[in-house]
């Protein structure tokens, strides 16, 4: 960055629609326009996934930064962005949204980057957010409201250069496919997740059988393809066959699959509403299916105790809850949901870490040394006694047998079909990336 240019950020967020649209292809089409203009862009397009655990979000949660030097002024790259942000928002408006533009020029400071990083567990009310831009250089336009602003501020201050990351290639479609049914060959892209298998994540469900890079909804995404590497994302996006033409394709680095929403707590008291955590317990009670098919247990630490609830759609990893018992050491991790009149506050389970397995102990009569059969009691203090052969002793003693629990101490997981965009799957673990450091970035587009 030479003495005449300036750093920018450029934040959007809840521009997504029922109808359509999406906050990262609008984020692509104002690069175009950019680039027009000569900027260096100095990261790939950051999509940041916010709380998945608020009311209002989005169907993605996710917000989108850009970050870019220049030697115009703030103004300037304002006006460049401003027409795309509004024509976008007008083409896909929804009352319930109210998408926010953000602009600032220089460093992410101290204190927006802190309340960024709170808006990907917890809950930021707006008010802060626009209170932690007094003082700096930037410029904010809104529509229908100005909730966007967190989502704007929490993709700007969560930089992702000291935490870990991954990428994604997300293919966009043409408008005249826009409504019908998206055509991604399936073996092709079984063939992919086999070769990249490692390098990508969640591109299958071989249990389910289903493919995960495609979405369902009407907004414009063809498919999304994620991963450890923008290289291997360009060769593996090339594996797969399309039989409807890409429009265009980009590339974003990402805080998905890295649980980037959880935040561990030193008690179960910290929890509250709309909050995702990692808490550490104990199981109180035992868990039962309730209608619908939803298990529920509770966990509690010496202070408070918090219900879990493992739900329908998590299909096989119900049966792990279920074999838990009182005693059992844990941790749990997810988002929070409010009590109502039927439910206390409940950790919505995104993933299951045992600790501890209290033993289930069960005492056995010992058997006849005569005829091999059972004995039973011959009374208190009396020893045993056999009713078959009349064998009697008050020496035997009764035997202690372990039972097999059927679960081991160790982390479990949801199938992939229930995995939020932010989880990060164990396949994950001992991948993660922990710094990056800006620079020009030019293969953003994929041809």
């Amino acid at each position: 960055m030479t003495g005449f240019e300036r750093i920018f950020h450029i934040g959007i967020d809840d521009v997504d629609s029922p109808s359509g649209g999406c906050t990262t292809h609008l984020a692509l089409l104002m690069l175009k326009e950019l680039m027009k203009y000569g900027v260096t862009l100095v990261d790939y397009p950051n999509l940041v996934r916010l709380n998945p655990g608020v009311p209002w979000k989005t169907r993605g949660n996710g917000a989108v930064a850009l970050r870019l030097t220049s030697s115009m002024e703030l103004d300037k790259i304002y006006e460049i962005v401003r027409s795309v942000f509004e024509k976008y928002v007008r083409d896909y408006e929804n009352p319930k949204h109210q998408p926010c533009l953000l602009i600032m020029k220089g460093d992410i400071n101290h204190r927006i980057a802190l309340l960024a990083k709170k808006a990907l567990y917890d809950i930021v009310p707006t008010d802060l957010a626009l209170k932690a831009l007094r003082g700096t250089s930037h410029i904010l336009t809104c529509f229908n409201g100005d909730r966007g602003i967190v989502g704007a501020l929490g993709a700007v201050g969560n930089t992702m250069t000291s935490e870990d990351y991954t990428f994604e290639l997300i293919a966009y479609r043409k408008t005249e496919n826009l409504g019908r049914e998206r055509c991604v060959d399936k073996d092709s892209v079984i063939e992919m997740d086999q070769k990249y298998k490692g390098n990508t994540v969640l591109n299958y469900d071989p249990v389910e059988d289903r493919v995960l890079i495609t979405p369902r909804g009407p907004d414009p995404v063809l498919l999304g393809i994620r991963g450890e590497d923008p290289s291997i994302l360009v060769k593996a996006y090339k594996t797969v066959k399309l039989c409807e033409e890409a429009d265009f394709a980009g590339i974003f680095r990402t805080n998905q699959h890295t649980d980037p929403h959880i935040k561990s707590v030193e008690t179960i008291c910290e929890a509250h509403p709309y909050m995702c955590l990692r808490l550490r317990g104990t199981v109180s009670t035992k868990p039962f299916r309730d209608v619908g098919g939803h298990v529920f247990f509770k966990v509690c630490d010496d202070n408070c105790c918090i219900d879990v609830g493992v739900y329908e759609p998590t299909k096989w990893f119900r049966k792990y809850a279920e074999l838990l018992i009182p005693g059992d050491v844990v941790e749990v991790q997810g988002c929070v949901r409010p009590p109502s009149s039927t439910h206390g506050m409940t950790l919505n389970l995104e993933k299951l870490h045992v600790i501890w397995l209290k033993p289930m102990v069960v005492y056995e009569n010992p058997f006849c040394p005569v005829c091999g059969k059972r004995l039973t009691s011959a009374g208190k203090g009396k020893g045993f006694k056999c009713r078959n052969c009349g064998f009697k002793s008050r020496d035997m003693a009764r035997k202690t047998r372990i039972i097999e629990r059927g679960l081991s101490e160790g982390w479990y997981q949801p199938p992939y079909t229930a995995f939020k965009h932010v989880m990060k799957p164990l396949e994950r673990v001992g991948r993660e990336k922990r710094e990056f450091y800006y620079r020009p970035i030019e293969a953003v587009f994929v041809v």
